[in-house]
C-alpha cells in the first residue's frame, strides 16, 4: 500500500465503498427472498430477522432492520438500481 501515491489511494477506496454498497444491496435482496420463500421457518427461526441474526452474526436489530429494507427494495426502482450499480450507501438507502 505504500507504493500508491494519494489519487490512487483515494480511487481505490471509493471503488472497494461502491464494491460493499453493490454487494449489500445484492445481500439485501437475497435476504428479501429468503423472506418471501419463508426459508428461516425451516431453521426453526421464529420470523424471517431471527435467521440473519443467527446465521450472519447481526444483532437483532440489525437484523430486523435489514429485512424491513429489504421487503422495501422492490418498492423503490430507482433507488435499488442505484444501490445496486454501488451509488449510494446501505446508510442512504435505509
Amino acid at each position: 500500500m505504500a507504493d500508491l501515491d494519494m489519487q490512487q489511494l483515494e480511487d481505490e477506496l471509493a471503488t472497494l465503498a461502491a464494491h460493499l454498497y453493490a454487494g449489500t444491496c445484492r445481500w439485501l435482496e437475497l435476504v428479501g427472498e429468503l423472506d418471501r420463500r419463508g426459508g428461516w421457518t425451516e431453521d426453526g427461526c421464529g420470523s424471517c430477522a431471527e435467521w440473519p441474526a443467527w446465521r450472519c452474526a447481526l444483532t437483532p436489530r440489525a437484523a430486523r432492520e435489514h429485512v424491513r429494507g429489504a421487503r422495501r427494495l422492490p418498492e423503490l426502482a430507482r433507488t435499488h438500481a442505484s444501490f445496486a450499480r454501488g451509488e449510494l450507501s446501505y446508510a442512504k438507502v435505509r
